[in-house]
This record gives C-alpha cells, sequence and structure tokens, in this order.
C-alpha cells in the first residue's frame, strides 16, 4: 500500500496542528497531543496487572477478570475497519470529547460495579474507543513526524508509544497496588481523562475537519456484531477452557458451538452482501498467511514472559506488585531499542524485512535462553533485567517490521481490514490461546515431576520429620523443574521458528508452479525421445 505524498500546503498546515486554537503556543501542540495519545492508552475498563486484587475484593475468579481485560482488547481489534469511516464522518474536537466521556463513565462504572457481565461490556466499548481516539490524535500529527508519509519513520515512532505505554500503565498500576489499592489506577484514570476533557474543550477549534465529510452510510453493523461475538467466544474459551476442564465442562462445549455458527454466519455475510464488515478479500491478500502466522509466533514467544515468568516471580521469588512492575522498566527499554533498531536498519543499513524480524527472533530466543538459566530460587531481581530487555526488543521488532510488511501487501481497500484480521492474533485470542497452551504445559509437567520425583520421598528422607517443611520444598523444587521444562519448550519452538524464517528463502522449490514447469519438462522429453525412435526406425 504506497503512501499518497502530501502536497506543500498540506504539510505546511500539518506542521502547525491545526485542530489546536490560536492561543495554543506551536511548540506546545505535539507534545499535547502526545500527552492526550498516552492518557487515551491507559484507559481500558480493567487492568489486568490488579487481577489478584481485584478477585478478591470483588469475589471473582481470575478468569472473570481476565475475560474483561480481553474483551478490552477485542473492542479495539474490531474498530480498525471503521476508523478511517467514523474520521471522516465525525471532527476530531467531538470524537476526543466524546470518547474521553465514555472513558470516565466506563472507568467509573468498571471501578464500583460487580456485574461481569456489564464489565465485560464497558471494557469492549472502552477498547473500541481507545482505538479510535488514539487514530484521531495521530493522524493529526503524522505529517509533522514524517512530511513524507514514510512508515520506516512513522512507525517506529508510532510503536515506541504505543507498545511503551502498555508497559507504563502496567508500571503505574503496579505502584498504584503498592501504596493504595486497585482502584486507584481508575481513580488516576479518571482525573487524567477530565484533564483531557478540558483540554480538548478548551483547547481545540470548533467546526475543524481533517478530511472531507463522509455519511455513515453502507456500513454492516450486523457484521461487526457477529465478529465481534465470535471472537469473543474463543476468548471466552481459552480463558475458561481450564477452569471448566476443556471439553468436558459443558459451558466450553456450548461456546464452541456458538463460535462455528457465528463463523458461520460471518462468513456466509461476508460472501453475500455488497459491503460487508470484512469482506473476504481481506484475507486472501498476499503474505496475509505468513504475517497471520509469524504474528501468532510472536505472541507464543511472548506468553512466556507474562504468564509463565510471572508463576516463577510471584510463587518462587516472592515479588509483590512493585517489584513485578519494576521488571516492565526493563520491557520499556527494550521497546525502545527494539523501534530505534527497526529504523536505523531500514533507512540506514537497508536491512530487508525478513531480516528485522529474524533479529527480532532472535532477541525472543536469547531471552527464553537466559530465563532457562535463571530459574532459580536464588535468582535477584537485577538478574531479570537483561532478558526483559531482549523481550522487550523482541517484540518492538517483530510488531513494527511485520506491521511495516502487511502495509506493502495490503491495498489500500482491504488495509484497514486486514488490520483488523490481524489483529485476531495479534490483540485478541492470541495472547489468551498461547497463555492456555503454556499453562496447560505447566500443569502436564507438574503432574508429570510430582509422579517422579514423589518416588523419591519416603521415612529415610533427611527432613521427613517435619512432614509441612518437606511437603513445602517438594512442591517449590516441582515448580522449579517445571519452569525450567516449559523455558526449554519455548527455546526448541523459538530454533524452529528461527530455522522456518531462514528457510522461507527457498520455498519456491516446493512450490506447485514449480512442478508444473518440471512436468512440462518431462513431456517435452518424453516427445522428443518418441522421436528419435521414430527416425531411428
Amino acid at each position: 500500500m504506497p503512501a499518497p505524498i502530501p502536497s506543500p500546503e498540506e504539510v505546511a498546515s500539518a506542521r502547525r496542528i491545526q485542530v489546536w486554537k490560536e492561543f495554543i503556543p506551536l511548540p506546545l501542540r505535539f507534545p499535547l497531543i502526545l500527552f492526550i495519545i498516552i492518557v487515551y492508552m491507559f484507559s481500558g475498563g480493567v487492568y489486568m496487572s490488579a487481577v489478584s486484587e481485584m478477585s478478591g475484593s470483588l469475589s471473582w475468579i481470575t478468569e472473570d477478570i481476565m475475560m474483561a481485560g480481553y474483551a478490552s482488547m477485542t473492542g479495539l481489534t474490531m474498530a480498525f475497519p471503521l476508523l478511517f469511516r467514523i474520521l471522516f464522518r465525525f471532527q476530531p474536537r467531538s470524537l476526543l470529547l466524546f470518547s474521553a466521556g465514555v472513558f470516565i463513565v466506563s472507568d467509573y462504572l468498571c471501578m464500583v460495579c460487580d456485574f461481569l457481565p456489564l464489565v465485560v461490556l464497558l471494557s469492549f466499548v472502552s477498547g473500541f474507543f481507545k482505538i479510535v481516539g488514539t487514530f484521531v490524535c495521530w493522524s493529526n500529527v503524522q505529517l509533522k513526524i514524517t512530511p513524507k508519509r514514510d512508515f520506516a519513520v512513522f512507525f517506529p515512532f508510532l510503536f515506541t508509544f504505543v507498545l511503551g505505554s502498555v508497559q507504563l500503565a502496567n508500571i503505574v498500576t503496579g505502584y498504584s497496588l503498592y501504596a493504595f489499592d486497585w482502584r486507584a489506577m481508575h481513580r488516576i484514570t479518571i482525573g487524567a481523562f477530565i484533564v483531557v476533557f478540558a483540554l480538548v474543550y478548551f483547547g481545540m477549534r470548533r467546526n475543524y475537519r481533517q478530511s472531507p465529510y463522509i455519511p455513515f452510510k453502507g456500513i454492516d453493523y450486523l457484521g461487526g456484531i457477529l465478529w465481534s461475538l465470535w471472537l469473543l467466544c474463543i476468548v471466552f474459551i481459552c480463558v475458561y477452557g481450564d477452569h471448566y476442564d476443556w471439553l468436558d465442562g459443558e459451558p466450553i462445549r456450548v461456546a464452541l458451538l456458538f463460535a462455528v455458527v457465528l463463523l458461520i454466519l460471518c462468513i456466509q455475510r461476508a460472501a453475500t452482501i455488497r459491503h460487508p464488515y470484512i469482506s473476504l478479500g481481506a484475507f486472501s491478500q498476499h503474505n496475509m498467511l505468513f504475517i497471520f502466522i509469524l504474528f501468532g509466533c510472536m505472541t507464543l514467544m511472548s506468553a512466556t514472559a507474562t504468564s509463565t515468568q510471572n508463576v516463577f516471580t510471584n510463587s518462587i521469588l516472592g515479588f509483590d506488585a512493585r517489584h513485578n512492575a519494576d521488571l516492565n522498566w526493563g520491557v520499556l527499554t527494550g521497546i525502545a531499542v527494539g523501534t530505534g533498531i527497526f529504523y536505523l536498519a531500514l533507512t540506514r543499513w537497508k536491512w530487508r524485512v525478513k531480516s528485522i524480524v529474524l533479529a527480532g527472533f532472535f532477541s525472543f530466543l536469547l531471552y527464553q535462553v537466559m530465563l532457562y538459566f535463571l530459574i532459580d530460587a536464588s535468582t535477584e531481581k537485577y538478574m531479570l533485567y537483561l532478558p526483559l530487555v531482549f523481550k522487550g526488543a523482541g517484540v518492538s521488532l517483530v510488531y513494527t517490521s511485520l506491521t511495516y510488511a502487511l502495509t506493502g501487501s495490503v491495498t489500500f481497500v482491504h488495509y484497514f481490514e486486514a488490520m483488523c484480521v490481524i489483529g485476531f492474533i495479534r490483540t485478541s485470542f492470541g495472547a489468551p490461546l498461547n497463555s492456555a497452551i503454556l499453562a496447560r504445559l505447566l500443569k502436564y509437567a507438574s503432574l508429570e515431576n510430582t509422579a517422579t520425583l514423589g518416588g523419591e520421598i519416603d521415612a529415610m528422607h533427611p527432613m521427613a520429620h517435619s512432614f509441612m517443611t518437606l511437603y513445602s520444598e517438594f512442591q517449590r523444587q516441582i515448580l522449579l523443574v517445571s519452569l525450567k521444562e516449559v523455558y526449554g519448550y519455548a527455546v526448541i519452538v523459538a530454533i524452529v521458528i528461527l530455522l522456518a524464517i531462514l528457510a522461507s528463502d527457498y520455498r519456491w522449490l516446493i512450490r506447485p508452479r514449480r512442478m508444473w514447469r518440471l512436468a512440462q519438462i518431462w513431456r517435452v522429453v518424453h516427445r522428443q525421445s518418441k522421436q528419435l525412435e521414430t527416425t531411428g526406425e
């Protein structure tokens, strides 16, 4: 998707960021937009970093809170096909005011409400308007960042703030939990959005449009609802699967049936109406399958740094909310390093996108290997920072490079629909699916190690006189061995991914078209041999 080259007048206007009123000083306009973006990235309805505190306060199970958190990410994913239509229909000031009001109401209700379906719905709406608000802000400053609309310059800047803001939100959540309680983060977010509301109300121009007016017609609302319900069913299966014992539990079987029916309805609707919410052509765009698979591999590699690593830091090292929050500084540093490497590799060093993706997965491999050797009860907190820098660099390198590759592979007509499809695995059900896989693997490893190590304990054991001490140490050793085993499997998977990416240059050897050419050559040889036989006779 080649970026349109703006006119000199558009560039001059964009440098002034015309959405602000004249009394706002020019040097403050760009930082104020960035401040609004960071505040919007802090929103989300439910903060999954506070899952243990929320579950104890609301008498919810952990899966309930995770479901609400992933519903927010699903709402963010489903907003992509409508982003340009929303931007063309409404004014930036109206969009930001309305979305800020939505966040204030939804954050307050999520803080005081204990009715789970309402919290899930509010989280979904918050995720939807999070991407709408940030898209409005970024569209107003894109030409100031890169007058030529060069995505090699814009994407590193964009994802430094997007991915970095996620880590900052985790840090602030952890510090607020340590100092106050889980509701403190909601109060902070509500206060920040009140400041944003006042800033937009008094500082932005009325009746200002960044783009021509296009009415809100021809939108497949029913299709959007069906796709959203399908994603929520997949998320429900992944989140609650272990709680209900997967297919042995009736709720999982019902959710699976609903997911199959909804997917059939979505495909049937996309194939029969003129303007579907997600057209079938978006799924068949160039390189879509490879990018989708690589994003799935990225979420799998990232899952060990969230679910598995949290088990290690909480159960073995005994970290509280503040110390777990401190670890996010390492990931934040890695994100900044990764986006910087992407910028230099693409604009200065002239690397291929594939080489950058390879570097990103190599960073994941380094993280997995270092954590494998750090799984020990004597590990200090400072030892975890360097592996997390590699993890953050891997996320930013793979995330930025694959999104950049998508812009060059997809036509503009299908671009935002393709972003939504990629978002299925990138921001919706990818994380819960891979977390469920790792949790299942850890559970099986724990059961196997329990059976193996349990045979070594008898009345002759040196600690047999104290059963509680023996049992506690027994459980700790089982968990340590099981975590190391999971990280060992993650290392093997990372190596396989790297080898697959390296071997992709030779995929032409097995293309059907190449085999068809070989068949043609054989026909020619066969025909020539027959001619030689006839002439010989």
